[in-house]
């Protein structure tokens, strides 16, 4: 039902962040992100965001174009073109998004809205071939 497809990193360089952190982050341009520390607020990034196995996340709300959770995330996830939750993720909230890949072993307690119209078109790509 869903397609598996991995995200395009557009550049060669990843914002690493490794430590605890609380606020807003926002990223206006295209932006490869990994937080593998502690986070609290809200995060707001294009390109591509990546939570770390070790992360802890807990936010009002994550908006993001492509997210791979490896990690926990507590809050609301909104993501415009793929989320991923790797074998290790554990995710408490809400999550919607136009595509879904679930590994083995992910945890998700919450809910989860993938629009109609995109399984639809998905379902139809894969009728054609």
């Amino acid at each position: 039902m869903f397609k598996k497809s991995e995200p395009v990193i557009t550049n060669d360089e990843i914002v690493n962040i490794n430590t605890n952190m609380e606020g807003t982050l926002k990223f206006n341009n295209s932006t490869n992100l990994q937080i593998n520390g502690k986070f609290v607020g809200t995060l707001e990034t294009k390109g591509t965001l990546t939570i770390g196995e070790k992360a802890e996340v807990k936010v009002e709300v994550i908006k993001g174009e492509n997210i791979i959770i490896k990690g926990k995330v507590n809050g609301k996830i909104i993501c415009s073109k793929y989320l991923e939750l790797c074998s290790s993720a554990k995710v408490t909230g809400s999550i919607h998004t136009p595509m879904l890949a679930v590994n083995s072993g992910a945890m998700l307690k919450g809910t989860c809205e993938v629009p109609s119209e995109t399984v639809k078109n998905t379902s139809k790509k894969h009728a054609k071939k």
